[in-house]
């Protein structure tokens, strides 16, 4: 490549169409799960702000740039009675979606090889658009053809989901993005550039130690970032011809000129002004300059880099004054544990949850102490809001005897609490119950996904929707798990495996062939499938997938 070429930009559409394909064709990008995509999680989001969310079990979802399917898929196989629809430029990345799909059987996904620009209303509604990693990374026509999907194809009530980079953040990476496009031109092919880009950013470091403090640290940080991402990831994120970050408030404006306003960010915590200390918080208040304002003021603060945005039609009536009512309907959980000595809960002394080296949370109130108890002993699996109040009244052991007016009270001081926890991350909500089990069961059933991605990789996609390494006990477990041995067939699998020395258990000091007891491999198997259960990899006893053959 010469250093006159010109870029993409200004060329005719089907030209850049052309450029845009191959350059995904020859590095295809990463296909994973993104959790905070899942339609329940976007449901949630829109009922815990007033909304009557699209029921998700009957929903119909589209996906613009679904890659390989590698988010869209997991979805399909965890929710058989939705519909889902993916679109994508690059063949080469559909056609590995093409074959997990024929090899799953899923009826209910469809991917299809299109451009974003040929989407309109012949394609009927969709209650969930998604757009994750593509906005900032396409040009200004594109763009305007997203925001004119999410308006003209979303259902009345439903909920559009588009991830982008931001600034100010992205002054300072769009820097050494600069920086690393200029030296990487020099070479053809994706992988020499990602090779390179990367070798430039290390020369910079090591070559400057004389120099400004505070560039360098910039650069480390970069370095250390890209130092754990994927050479997919480099390429499209910061060697692409197209990446265009701009401002939270001028994302809004392009999304209102689309008759779509602003409902949420994904994450609820990251809202949340009290976070920034309580002077940011007052600050913001005295200013009294609205929400989206607000929401800039606060990216500022952060220096934020990407924003995952909800958007729903100009219509919808909000409500952005949260209290315990909006968690009614929903279900709850915490990863929060105990800590410390003191486990009483009739009484009023102070008793602490944390979990892994997490804010602390210590209440003294019976009630909420054993909210939280009751909520660690059963975790991941939730409770709905509303039976909290029973829920804790069990764990206690004690009967109260509440009228409408006490239920309404306990109620308010479980829902405040639980607000409180919402707001720095403590507390997960559900729009519906869990979709898996969080026990083994007699006979356990592996999710067909990761049957078949355990064929070829040890990192799979959960029914929680997110990946999960599997040790190698639980990948020689799983082509087991089909829901047709019990646990002494399961067993037996084991001692074969460790017999033939294809499976060896260094924590009892075997040695290839050495015999293991029945109760040490009962144990061991026990551990196994009670941690593939709380990673959501199980099905339930009762689940039957239409979508699935």
């Amino acid at each position: 490549m010469s250093n006159d070429e010109t870029t993409f930009v200004g060329q005719p559409l089907e030209t850049a169409e052309t450029d845009f394909v191959n350059r995904y064709d020859a590095l295809p990008y990463d296909s994973h799960p993104y959790s905070s995509t899942h339609p329940d999680h976007l449901a949630m989001m829109a009922k815990l702000f007033g909304m009557q969310p699209p029921d998700v079990d009957s929903a119909r979802v589209l996906e613009l740039g679904c890659a390989a399917g590698g988010n869209l898929i997991p979805l399909a196989v965890a929710i058989p009675s939705a519909t889902f629809v993916g679109i994508d430029l690059s063949k080469r990345q559909l056609n590995d979606g093409w074959q997990m799909i024929g090899q799953l059987g899923l009826k209910n996904i469809d991917l299809q090889h299109r451009n974003i620009a040929d989407v309109g209303p012949a394609d009927g509604m969709f209650d969930y658009i998604i757009c994750h990693g593509v906005f900032s990374w396409v040009d200004r026509e594109v763009q305007q053809q997203i925001f004119t999907i999410c308006s003209e194809n979303l259902a009345p009530n439903g909920v559009a989901y588009i991830s982008y980079n931001t600034n100010p953040g992205w002054y300072m990476r769009g820097m050494i993005r600069q920086m690393m496009c200029y030296h990487a031109r020099q070479f053809d092919d994706p992988q020499s550039q990602v090779t390179q880009a990367r070798a430039l950013l290390d020369f910079l470091i090591k070559a400057g130690s004389a120099g400004d403090e505070a560039y360098r640290a910039l650069l480390n940080r970069e370095l250390e970032i890209l130092r754990g991402r994927q050479d997919s990831y480099v390429f499209h994120e910061h060697l692409e011809e197209v990446n265009e970050p701009l401002f939270f408030y001028e994302f809004i404006e392009r999304a209102e000129k689309h008759g779509l306003r602003y409902l949420a960010e994904t994450q609820f915590n990251e809202m949340v002004a009290a976070n920034f200390g309580v002077d940011v918080a007052k600050t913001l208040r005295e200013l009294n300059v609205g929400l989206i304002p607000t929401e800039q003021y606060l990216d500022f603060l952060r220096n934020r880099t990407f924003r995952r945005t909800l958007l729903c039609h100009k219509d919808i009536t909000l409500n952005r004054h949260i209290g315990p009512e909006q968690l009614s309907g929903l279900y709850v959980s915490s990863a929060l544990q105990p800590t410390g000595g003191n486990r009483a809960l009739s009484d009023h002394s102070e008793m602490s949850f944390q979990s892994g080296n997490g804010p602390t949370v210590t209440v003294s109130k019976p009630l909420l102490k054993a909210t939280l108890t009751g909520l660690a002993r059963i975790n991941p699996e939730p409770v709905l809001y509303d039976s909290l109040p029973a829920f804790a009244n069990h764990e206690i052991g004690s009967i109260r005897v509440r009228d409408a007016a006490n239920h309404r009270q306990d109620l308010q001081e479980i829902g405040g609490m639980l607000l409180e926890m919402l707001s720095k991350d403590l507390v997960t909500l559900r729009h519906r119950p869990l979709r898996y089990t969080t026990s083994p069961g007699v006979r356990p059933r592996v999710s067909p996904l990761i049957k078949l991605q355990t064929e070829t990789q040890t990192q799979v996609t959960t029914l929680a929707h997110v990946m999960m390494q599997l040790s190698d006990l639980s990948r020689r477990l799983v082509p087991m798990l089909d829901g047709g041995h019990d646990r002494a067939a399961l067993r037996d699998h084991l001692r074969d495996l460790v017999t033939q020395g294809k499976l060896v258990i260094e924590q009892f000091g075997q040695k290839p062939g050495d015999a293991i007891p029945d109760e040490m491999l009962d144990e061991l198997l026990e551990r196994e499938l009670d941690s593939l259960a709380r990673n959501a990899a199980l099905l339930k006893d009762d689940d039957s997938s239409a979508a699935v053959v």
